[in-house]
């Protein structure tokens, strides 16, 4: 009995520096079309995909104006320990401007959980994700599954429209006293692709 609470207490202090330190990086993939044009002007187009973070409202498009991959950090809620997962997510919102339809899939690609500073409660930590309807739906634990290899699509998103991932980070009750004080970082890849170029949605 005495070691389980060594392990539960542990693993508290290891969620209070996990906390804040799950992070989404959104790119996009293959913006293009192509259209005949009477002589006149021409006017270009936004093609801004914002991503929110569930809990703290936080905002940015996943392409930077220097063209870089943005990065969003996300704070899960709850406190983490063997058998009490965290959960968090992004919403992502198709905000371009461009004419016409311009329907696109959200990909949300496998966790990267890298160790900070040394230490090894990297190895037990787990993030599995779902889509959902509401933000609400993101602290109810039910449906959350791994992400495959292939990814997390979302349903096709159109303009103005929007879609939900939720996360959920977990702590393996296999989690030694070795790791108390020790922090991870938890990069999750976010894809914009639009519909009907490569493959289509």
């Amino acid at each position: 009995m005495r070691i389980k609470r060594s392990l539960q207490a542990a693993a508290l202090v290891a969620a209070a520096v996990l906390l804040g330190l799950l992070t989404v990086q959104g790119s996009y993939a293959l913006w293009n079309a192509t259209t005949s044009a009477a002589p006149g002007s021409v006017s270009s187009a936004s093609f801004d995909m914002a991503m929110t973070a569930v809990n703290s409202g936080q905002t940015t498009n996943m392409t930077l104006a220097n063209g870089t991959a943005a990065t969003l950090t996300l704070s899960p809620a709850g406190t983490l320990g063997p058998g009490t997962p965290v959960y968090s997510g992004v919403q992502v919102t198709n905000n371009t401007n461009a004419g016409g339809q311009f329907n696109t899939v959200i990909a949300a690609g496998q966790p990267t959980i890298t160790n900070v500073s040394g230490g090894t409660l990297a190895s037990y930590i787990s993030v599995t994700a779902k889509r959902a309807t509401s933000t609400a739906d993101c602290s109810n634990s039910a449906g959350y599954l791994a992400i495959g290899v292939g990814g997390l699509d979302s349903p096709t998103v159109a303009k103005n429209g929007s879609t939900i991932f939720c996360f959920q980070a977990s702590l393996s009750s296999a989690a030694p006293t070795s790791v108390k004080g020790q922090a991870v970082n938890i990069t999750l890849p976010l894809t914009a692709r639009q519909c009907g170029v490569s493959g289509g949605c």
